[in-house]
């Protein structure tokens, strides 16, 4: 699984939220994966949303010029019991999509639960147990104070998408 010009593929996962984006870069090889990059976008909070948008939007674009990863892989808005909230974390993620789309960077989609059961084997799975998880494959530990989870998940969407994209290159090689 190799990128343009034969070096290992750089994925950039993203975490899309309104007061956190976490996102982490890994360079990834079959079941190795190495740590590049990994953080929170944190738009001032009592700035208005457009503002707010363009924050994410910018700094995920300054992310992307900087590491240049091949792809990008987020966390889908999944269903939530406050539908303003899933509109917010909506154009979130929109915002970190235009800022992919900018630089042709190709865009794939999962829900928690698709991330959860590539890392744990359980789409179910708790917060700690994925952190574990991205921890163990990436072999060191993830600090981000109270954005912990933030930076866990965006981890871990690379890397399932990693193991997603891998499994349907076997499955196109055996066809």
């Amino acid at each position: 699984m190799l990128s343009k010009g034969g070096k290992l593929p750089r994925i950039l996962g993203i975490d899309p939220g309104i007061r956190r984006t976490g996102y982490g870069v890994v360079d990834a090889e079959g079941s190795r994966f190495e740590l590049v990059e990994g953080g929170i976008v944190r738009p001032p909070v009592d700035a208005p949303l457009s503002e707010r948008l363009l924050c994410i939007g910018e700094e995920i674009s300054e992310l992307i010029e900087r590491r240049r990863p091949d792809c990008c892989a987020l966390e889908n808005v999944y269903y939530h019991k406050n539908p303003k909230s899933m509109l917010t974390l909506g154009q979130a993620q929109a915002a970190a999509i235009l800022a992919a789309a900018q630089h042709a960077l190709p865009v794939s989609l999962y829900s928690p639960s698709e991330v959860k059961q590539a890392l744990t084997g359980g789409g179910r799975a708790g917060k700690q147990q994925v952190r574990y998880m991205v921890e163990r494959i990436l072999g060191q530990k993830i600090s981000e104070g109270k954005a912990l989870d933030d930076l866990s998940d965006a981890l871990a969407v690379a890397i399932c998408h990693a193991g997603r994209q891998s499994g349907a290159a076997a499955l196109g090689a055996q066809r």
